[in-house]
């Protein structure tokens, strides 16, 4: 009998053990893996919310600063969204954490706050006496009056922040590294940068005053002058509206003159144009430089020697050209009730009046309008001056019309309000046209000598020739070859003649200026004058 051949077990044995421990190795590490993570806590609601309180730079210094940082306070807020997603293993576990932030948003804020301050500034330009009141010496709003209406509009948005603010999503990122540090950490990634920058927007350097001062800055180099824009006075109004006092000066120091000039107010007025006034003109007697200026109307008043006589110069800007007007005795052509010309100067409200043409002088002269309206036509006595509703000067010359059609027409043609007849015309468009003969005026002779003068756009020369001592007749006066050169000398495009001797007078603000011939003014019919186009 054979004996049975014994089977070889052992390399089954070792094949199952080669196969069973790393099972269990890997079993075993998943228990432990399991294990290690059970140990690794969740994240907790107050790690989730990694922004916590908005806590300003520093604390400000201004009410707007101060504001600011109350409606960052306010309007921080962050909202999870949904559970944490887990990842990674015990070694290194990562988390992500959805959530939305709402804060203040800084481009929200100032976003249309140039158009809210232009509006307030715009309305209080047009409710100011007087553009300097509003602007400074550069043509921007006063630095005062901007940051006043900036912080008033700034703090109105700061009441209500919750209509600034902007709402982001952003997802966060964790890690727990056993290793390092058995803690949940932020992880600098994902949108973790762009939360710091949310946070920082306002609450790090430098600081909120800071920001508060850049906004401003940027808003106020923007900001757009506004003028306010007057009526022109009514063509038929006896009288012109009141001038202020307080807008009427006189100094003795050509640079507080020169300051006035540099005003935007004055600017304006002047349209670029130059003065004849200067700081060089060697002022006569102690009279000083006579002044006036609101937004629609400067004046400039000196003395100076001329034609080896008292010269006293009138130099005017007007908005508009109604605000060139004539004021006759009685309001209506012909009438007796004669006044002075400071007397027509109170009556009229005028910043500054002239003697006219004495046009009711014992003499049928010229084609006299008044109101748009022919009252006296006599064209071949003499030279007329006739004053456009725009401020410009026309001239007709003796013998000119033949009809009274033809005048009408003229004046219908050229929108003339009103004439003056005295003469002659001693420049037209820059030409010198004064005549070596004329009707009226003695013009070969020394007497007082007045006229009225345009430099350019709304822009005039009103001048008087006296005697330096008043009550002397034929003491330093001079004849109409020199008052011509006077005007010339100064500039003019045109220059018209008005009646001289004693009705060589100037008025301004209610007050004779000049010295007259014979002593003293005597009642006339009319004036020309000057007037504000502000509303009383």
């Amino acid at each position: 009998m054979k004996k049975k051949k014994r089977r070889r077990v052992w390399p089954w044995v070792l094949l199952a053990l080669a196969v069973l421990i790393p099972l269990g190795v890997l079993g075993g590490l998943r228990i432990r893996d399991r294990i290690e993570l059970s140990r690794i806590p969740e994240l907790t609601a107050e790690e989730r919310m990694v922004t916590g309180p908005l806590e300003p730079y520093e604390d400000p210094e201004t009410e707007t600063g101060r504001a600011l940082c109350e409606a960052l306070r306010a309007s921080w807020s962050c909202e999870l969204l949904g559970e944490p997603v887990y990842g990674g293993d015990w070694r290194l576990r990562t988390g992500v954490q959805r959530l939305a932030v709402t804060t203040l948003d800084p481009e929200a804020l100032g976003r249309g706050l140039g158009d809210v301050l232009q509006q307030a500034l715009s309305a209080q330009a047009l409710a100011a006496r007087r553009s300097d009141e509003v602007y400074d010496e550069t043509g921007a709003f006063r630095e005062e009056l901007a940051r006043a209406a900036f912080d008033e509009a700034l703090l109105a948005r700061l009441a209500e922040p919750a209509a600034y603010c902007g709402r982001r999503e952003l997802e966060l990122g964790y890690r727990y590294e056993k290793s390092v540090r058995e803690s949940w950490t932020p992880d600098e990634g994902r949108d973790y940068a762009e939360l710091q920058a949310l946070r920082a927007a306002f609450t790090r350097e430098p600081g909120p005053d800071a920001w508060v001062e850049a906004l401003y800055q940027t808003i106020a180099a923007e900001l757009t002058p506004v003028f306010k824009e007057y009526e022109p006075l009514a063509e038929n109004a006896t009288r012109g509206p009141k001038p202020d006092a307080a807008f009427f000066g006189r100094t003795q120091d050509p640079a507080e003159v020169r300051a006035l000039l540099s005003t935007v107010t004055a600017q304006r007025l002047m349209g670029g144009q130059e003065t004849v006034w200067n700081e060089e003109i060697a002022l006569y007697g102690d009279g000083g430089i006579r002044y006036y200026l609101d937004d629609t109307i400067l004046v400039l008043v000196w003395q100076e020697v001329e034609a080896e006589a008292v010269g006293t110069f009138s130099e005017v800007f007007i908005a508009d050209g109604s605000q060139l007007r004539r004021k006759i005795s009685g309001d209506q052509p012909f009438d007796l009730n004669f006044e002075t010309t400071t007397d027509f100067c109170r009556d009229a409200n005028a910043v500054l009046a002239e003697g006219g043409d004495f046009y009711y002088h014992d003499r049928n002269c010229g084609v006299s309008v008044y109101q748009r309206q022919i009252c006296r036509f006599e064209p071949h006595t003499c030279d007329v001056c006739y004053v456009t509703a725009g401020g410009d000067l026309l001239f007709s010359y003796r013998d000119q019309f033949e009809t009274q059609a033809q005048a009408e027409q003229f004046i219908a043609e050229n929108d003339v309000l009103f004439s003056l007849a005295f003469g002659p015309v001693l420049i037209d468009n820059g030409v010198d046209v004064t005549p070596n003969s004329y009707m009226w005026g003695e013009i070969g002779d020394r007497y007082a000598r007045s006229a009225l003068g345009l430099l350019g756009e709304r822009h005039y020369l009103t001048m008087n020739i006296n005697c330096s001592t008043p009550g002397q007749p034929t003491y330093n006066l001079a004849t109409l070859r020199q008052a011509a050169d006077a005007m010339l000398a100064r500039g003019c495009l045109k220059a018209y003649t008005l009646d001289g001797g004693q009705t060589a007078t100037t008025a301004f603000n209610g007050e004779l200026i000049n010295p007259v011939q014979f002593g003293a003014q005597k009642p006339i019919s009319d004036v020309i004058y000057f007037a504000t186009a502000v509303p009383d």
